[in-house]
């Protein structure tokens, strides 16, 4: 694997990437159900995320119950959270790829805590009816300890760019594509659980002959860090593609 530094960006370096799942959602003020597998991988912040324009990159994988090899996506989608503001705390998440396609209305969402949980709150598209619906998301961040290693690429320099989304995190690891042009529908995915005990498994692969590989080849250019951690910026090469590093480290560590 061929690395080349590029001119380097002020750090990514504010809190700790996060793990987060979905307890249940409800829509139009019905009662709360969970019919996804819903798993967010996201980097640090730019900056505390209650700052005004604080962002960071997420990736957003909702696969139908129970998750199974023939397990279905419901929806995914990555790119980049921005803080629109503080009080009350409110973000938009930016779809740059989309299973369900890139027109949709601002996906947007006020944020407050109660009982430990974080609790979305806004309207936004149903992806089963199309329509814009009130909803409320309960999302519960795991565990990350200390000393985990995590990445985040892209694809290109710039994620709104970008076609493609790799993230490792603790025991998860995904990767997402979709072309911009001519033809956008084909999503291609990668869901894995990687275990310092056993060796990798997929978890769900859809349309990814090509997207596997590239994956793979990420996690072990994270196995073979040996102390020195991709930086913010610098240019990777995953089976002879180029990708760019939009965060990356251990937590815990500055």
């Amino acid at each position: 694997m061929n690395n080349c530094a590029l001119e380097q960006p002020e750090p990514l370096s504010y809190g700790t990437p996060s793990i987060t799942i979905r307890k249940n959602i409800s829509r139009n003020g019905g009662q709360p159900f969970e019919d996804s597998d819903v798993l967010v991988l996201s980097s640090r912040s730019t900056s505390d995320t209650h700052f005004k324009d604080s962002t960071q990159l997420y990736l957003d994988l909702r696969l139908s119950k129970p998750l199974l090899p023939e397990s279905t996506i419901k929806w995914s989608f990555a790119g980049l959270r921005v803080t629109l503001s503080s009080t009350p705390l409110r973000f938009r998440w930016n779809h740059y790829i989309d299973s369900q396609g890139r027109d949709s209305p601002p996906d947007e969402g006020t944020m407050t805590l109660c009982d430990g949980e974080e609790v979305e709150t806004g309207v936004g598209v149903n992806p089963e009816t199309g329509e814009q619906e009130q909803y409320e998301e309960r999302w519960i961040d795991q565990p990350v300890p200390p000393g985990t290693s995590f990445a985040f690429l892209t694809s290109s320099r710039e994620p709104s760019e970008s076609t493609g989304f790799i993230a490792i995190l603790g025991d998860h690891a995904l990767a997402m594509r979709q072309n911009h042009s001519p033809n956008d529908t084909e999503f291609q995915a990668v869901r894995m659980c990687i275990s310092t005990s056993s060796s990798p498994e997929v978890l769900l692969r859809q349309n990814a002959d090509a997207l596997l590989p590239l994956l793979e080849s990420a996690l072990s250019g994270v196995d073979n860090w040996k102390g020195s951690p991709w930086q913010r910026g610098q240019e990777i090469t995953l089976q002879e593609d180029r990708w760019t590093v939009w965060d990356a480290g251990m937590t815990g560590e500055n």
